[in-house]
């Protein structure tokens, strides 16, 4: 027999017998990779929690602020204590100064207070 024909037959012969593994395997590997497909939506499906929804007077009490009407009224007065830097920041940092300065003169003067 020739060794390039003899290469051809054991060549046929291989792809032959891998082509009839994958025909057994592959239904039981598809069947298997459905039910645990199936088996996380239904986990997903069953721990969802309906979400919860926040009326505006629930948030604007949740967060300390005023009420106008319908409106949440935002003032400065609402906002926690002066902000201090983080470790390693200078508080003579111009941008940490400048976060911390005090803007109620010029809110006055512009009439916004």
């Amino acid at each position: 027999m020739d060794k390039a024909l003899f290469r051809a037959y054991v060549k046929e012969l291989v792809k032959e017998t891998i082509e009839e593994e994958v025909r057994k395997v592959l239904p039981k590997l598809l069947g298997e990779a459905v039910e645990e497909i199936k088996s996380i939506k239904e986990s997903k499906t069953s721990n969802s929690e309906p979400k919860k929804s926040f009326s505006r007077t629930q948030l604007a009490e949740m967060m300390g602020l005023e009420r106008l009407g319908d409106t949440i009224v935002a003032k400065t007065g609402n906002v926690g204590p002066v902000m201090t830097p983080p470790p390693g920041i200078s508080p003579d940092n111009p941008a940490v100064q400048a976060i911390n300065k005090d803007y109620s003169g010029i809110m006055k003067a512009l009439k916004l207070v």
